[in-house]
């Protein structure tokens, strides 16, 4: 039964309307049609099928109360569409009933080419479960009678809204079995549209709630204003680092529109990257290639979605920086082990050709998946198919099968992460950086071009900090990281659930922490750059000139995100987990505290504990840093924040040793000397405070 209701609401009085509702030709009301479907369920024999957590399915679970499993009483159900051979003894045969996407009239015939390549990428992986063009797209006809609602057929929707920026394939499933009945994908042309625009033309920055550390904000917690330093009467001026930081703490957190728009912003840097980094700026056909790779993934990120599949964020990692610049490797095995991840532009560094910019076939890990879903077994029943299903599973420590899923990305695990990009993350991300060190003197160079406004190299210049920072995240978790792996105990595999990053690594990530972040050339933009820097001065509705301080706050959004990071590397979670991987490592195949204590104080006070120079010149970001980095170890030795004793103790004897350094330097510079004077006094007074016990 299809229903649809039409329904007029109200906006209230003047003083209650929503401010949401600005695009309304009228705010005062407005109509809203309602599409219900209605059916009974299915009574077609359908044999449900056993979830397994190493495999990524969405689940229906019920609880047995008469099951004598006293571990566990719930049963759960993988969910999966009733597909069935049509010839049942073939190898691979044709399904009785494919499955069926219709694209919606409504798509521009531009993008329909692209969306049904992104479908049909699904039948690659229903042949290794015996299956041949397991599904179909059609075209939805102008003149179809029915309605791209009705339940009785799985439409991929082409929408428009005014700034939704997201992509979503939800289905419909039997509560009873898990069969999924049907299923819908919504796309938002802004998804697309937007990337014709100028990067920051996608998002404006906001203001922001609270924010903390870097972990925290990454994951989309919360953390204290107070972080920035700043009263609540400086908020305007913040604009630039709050909206800043909106984006980011969007990076990894809550996806409940699954692609959103992280989606949108990282594949405009793509974009930008594509005409900054080359010589001439791409062509209409480079332009119209990257949208058409681009919307093919989502599609067929979607569609795994209404397969019954979750995400795999392990799923970017199976290729190393090389390889994915390879075409005869990736048109093969796949850039990815599953395009369940969420994956960022491939953008190669300066000296290696160019490879696709995101995957063209499904991955190894979807093929696997959709063989534990779908494969047909000569079993009598679903628990008869357990054997079956198990020996699938058992596959599940293979590289390329791993799996990891949207409540498992919290962890510090550097192997699994949304947008990160390949097996080497750490190599991905340098390449990463060096790009953004390029792509900013190039924007110099060319920007503006004659007759634009100053306001879109500010926009540019932001794209390409915000994408360095989120290399410097995910560089960040390999310090105290540990992979996590979905494995049972068996005699045919050695992998433990739990795996540290090896000590080399985690020396790496600080090397590239030093060299990019803390060091004192880490951030060096020209004046002329910065001087270009200039707002949009835009006033009406949907744009808000910015207030009071007009110029770029390079020098307060450094800061933050090295104190973001510093705060982050030396907060009591990071620390612990240290002192617990020193317990589950092998005599000095450990990151020790004391290690990592002596590396950031090396790398953050290089001028007074390296230099052999009695007379020094401290710059103003150098001497922030050291300040938030005092900052943080006297708090450890006052007891103002929670740490591991074994860290308080390290954090007063490398307090210590600087003050020992300290006296022995001196400048004629009055800022480096006035500097290094309080510091000196900050540190004499810690150590002399009398301790308190919390």
């Amino acid at each position: 039964m299809e229903i649809q209701s039409i329904l007029n609401f109200s906006g209230g009085s003047s003083k209650t309307k929503n401010p949401r509702f600005r695009t309304l030709a009228d705010k005062r009301g407005f109509t809203l049609k309602l599409h219900y479907s209605l059916s009974q369920l299915p009574d077609n024999n359908y044999r449900p099928r056993l979830a397994d957590e190493r495999v990524g399915y969405f689940i229906t679970a019920y609880q047995d109360l008469s099951s004598k499993d006293p571990r566990d009483s719930f049963v759960r159900y993988v969910n999966r569409w009733n597909l069935a051979k049509k010839y049942p003894n073939a190898t691979i045969s044709e399904p009785k009933q494919p499955i069926v996407y219709w694209i919606d009239n409504a798509t521009p015939y531009e993008y329909r080419e692209a969306i049904k390549e992104g479908v049909l990428m699904w039948n690659r992986a229903f042949e290794t479960a015996g299956f041949k063009n397991a599904i179909e797209v059609k075209q939805m006809p102008d003149s179809a009678t029915w309605d791209p609602s009705d339940i009785r057929y799985n439409t991929i929707r082409w929408i428009n809204t005014v700034d939704g920026y997201f992509a979503m394939g939800p289905s419909r499933v039997n509560p009873l079995t898990g069969e999924i009945l049907d299923a819908d994908i919504l796309i938002d042309a802004s998804l697309v549209t937007s990337l014709k625009k100028d990067y920051q033309q996608i998002v404006q920055p906001t203001q922001s709630e609270n924010r903390t550390s870097l972990s925290a904000m990454m994951q989309n917690r919360l953390l204290c204003k107070n972080s920035l330093n700043v009263e609540d009467s400086d908020s305007q001026q913040l604009g630039e680092i709050e909206g800043f930081v909106e984006r980011l703490s969007q990076l990894a957190g809550k996806y409940d529109l699954c692609y959103g728009i992280e989606a949108t912003n990282q594949f405009g840097y793509g974009k930008l990257a594509l005409s900054l980094l080359r010589d001439l700026p791409p062509t209409s056909q480079q332009t119209k290639d990257y949208i058409h790779q681009y919307l093919r993934l989502i599609v067929a990120h979607e569609v795994g979605h209404t397969l019954g599949l979750r995400h795999n964020f392990r799923g970017s990692t199976m290729l190393s920086p090389k390889e994915m610049n390879d075409r005869s490797i990736t048109s093969i095995r796949g850039q990815v082990s599953s395009v369940m991840d969420y994956i960022p532009p491939n953008i190669a560094p300066e000296g290696v050709k160019q490879g696709d910019y995101f995957p063209s076939i499904i991955g190894p890990y979807d093929a696997w998946a959709i063989k534990y879903g779908y494969a047909e077994f000569k079993a009598t029943s679903t628990t008869a198919e357990k054997p079956f299903l198990d020996k699938i599973a058992a596959e599940s420590d293979k590289p390329e099968y791993s799996y990891s899923t949207d409540e498992d990305v919290y962890d510090l695990d550097p192997t699994a992460d949304a947008w990160d990009n390949s097996s080497n993350v750490l190599l991905y991300s340098k390449w990463q950086m060096d790009n953004a060190r390029q792509m900013w003197d190039r924007i110099n160079k060319r920007y503006p071009l004659e007759g634009e406004s100053y306001s879109d190299v500010r926009d540019r210049f932001g794209a390409v900090l915000s994408n360095y920072f989120q290399q410097i995240y995910y560089t960040s978790k390999y310090i105290g990281g540990q992979s996590f792996y979905r494995v049972y105990a068996s005699k045919e595999q050695n992998r433990l659930p739990f795996e540290p990053v090896a000590l080399e690594k985690q020396r790496q990530a600080l090397e590239v922490l030093e060299n990019y972040i803390f060091a004192a050339d880490a951030f060096n933009f020209s004046p002329e750059l910065l001087n270009k820097l200039a707002p949009s001065r835009w006033r009406h509705w949907g744009s808000n000139p910015q207030v009071g301080r007009l110029d770029y706050p390079i020098h307060d959004l450094v800061l933050f995100m090295q104190n973001m990071v510093l705060s982050d590397l030396l907060s009591s979670d990071r620390l612990s987990r240290l002192k617990d991987i020193e317990l589950k490592s092998e005599k000095g195949e450990a990151l020790s505290l004391p290690e990592l204590f002596n590396t950031l104080q090396d790398s953050i006070w290089t001028e007074v504990l390296k230099s052999k120079e009695k007379d020094l010149e401290i710059s103003s970001l150098r001497r922030g840093l050291q300040r938030k980095y005092l900052d943080i170890l006297t708090n450890m030795v006052l007891r103002k924040v929670s740490a591991p004793d074994d860290a308080r103790t390290l954090a007063w004897y490398k307090l210590r040793q600087l003050g020992e350094k300290l006296e022995e330097v001196d400048s004629k510079d009055e800022y480096t000397k006035a500097h290094l004077l309080e510091t000196r006094q900050r540190i004499n007074k810690v150590l002399d405070a009398p301790l308190q016990t919390n």
